[in-house]
């Protein structure tokens, strides 16, 4: 190999080192991608396409989808009986907590949604005339 080769070999190294030491950074300093938490109507749930968000459905029951897929990590069917009313939703467990309650991270919840509109302002209404 003659010494013009070798500086090309060395150079060439270099210039690739340089390159993923700038990919590792780059990587390091990434948020890890976060769950969307969509919201939609109970109503929906039934006939909901999980494909539209990406999601594989897993386990169905008498119930409907129990579990789903999502880039991954497994979200599964939660629907307690409590004071905030009628839910379902898909979660996951992250972790724990400080208090070492688990930590959940949910891809979607099917809730009733008021489809009553409030009317504005009359500020905002006189507003919007000019």
């Amino acid at each position: 190999m003659t010494p013009d080769q070798i500086n090309l070999l060395l150079d060439l190294q270099l210039r690739q080192t340089v390159a993923l030491e700038k990919i590792a950074a780059f990587l390091t300093t990434q948020q890890p991608e976060s769950v969307p938490d969509i919201q939609e109507d109970i109503a929906n749930f039934a006939t909901y396409n999980w494909e539209a968000i990406g999601a594989e459905v897993l386990q169905r029951d008498q119930y409907g989808v129990a579990a789903v897929a999502w880039r991954g990590k497994q979200f599964y069917r939660r629907s307690p009986q409590n004071a905030f009313g009628a839910a379902i939703w898909f979660s996951r467990c992250i972790g724990k907590d400080e208090s070492g309650k688990n930590k959940y991270e949910r891809l979607i919840r099917f809730k009733p949604m008021d489809r009553q509109i409030a009317p504005i302002s009359r500020e905002a209404e006189n507003l919007t005339k000019r």
